[in-house]
């Protein structure tokens, strides 16, 4: 299953989500059964650019970006397929990045074996973790940019893995 990309969009900087959209957006709203069956169907490449993108669509404002992590580290289970497509893009940075955004939300939402109900709201109760999070999306957010450029640089080197280029 590759995605249809018109000629014109080979250098896009949005080349990797192009390359994904297509997936995400057939599974938008449906339950994770479904969501799970599409992963399924993709090639490593794209399960690393669906993980990445489910997370990073998401991740616009500080509190969408607290929520959304603690949602994959703790109720999707998703947080090391997140991790792991970064190492298969070889974003070793973007990577330890992740390890501490995990090694935060771990801190602040697990005790011993159980987790705790988490809220975008803990950001304004707990000015400690505001802060911590804050700087962790502010690098996040950063460091996004150089990974989905390095992505899309190793699209275009491997273009039959991920694309059709569609007749216009």
């Amino acid at each position: 299953m590759r995605a249809k990309i018109k000629q014109a969009d080979l250098g896009s900087t949005q080349l990797s989500w192009l390359c994904v959209q297509p997936m995400l957006i057939s599974v938008r709203g449906k339950d994770v059964a479904a969501k799970t069956e599409m992963y399924r169907q993709l090639n490593e490449g794209q399960q690393a650019l669906f993980l990445f993108y489910s997370y990073h669509n998401h991740t616009k404002s500080l509190a969408e970006f607290y929520w959304f992590s603690a949602y994959n580290i703790i109720e999707m289970k998703s947080w090391s397929g997140i991790k792991n497509g970064m190492f298969y893009f070889n974003q070793d940075e973007m990577a330890a990045l992740l390890n501490e955004i995990e090694r935060v939300i771990t801190e602040k939402n697990r005790a011993g074996e159980e987790w705790r109900e988490f809220s975008p709201t803990d950001l304004e109760q707990d000015p400690h973790l505001f802060q911590l999070i804050e700087d962790l999306f502010i690098r996040y957010r950063a460091k996004a940019q150089e990974v989905i450029a390095r992505m899309n640089e190793k699209i275009q080197q491997n273009q039959e893995m991920y694309l059709e280029i569609k007749e216009e």
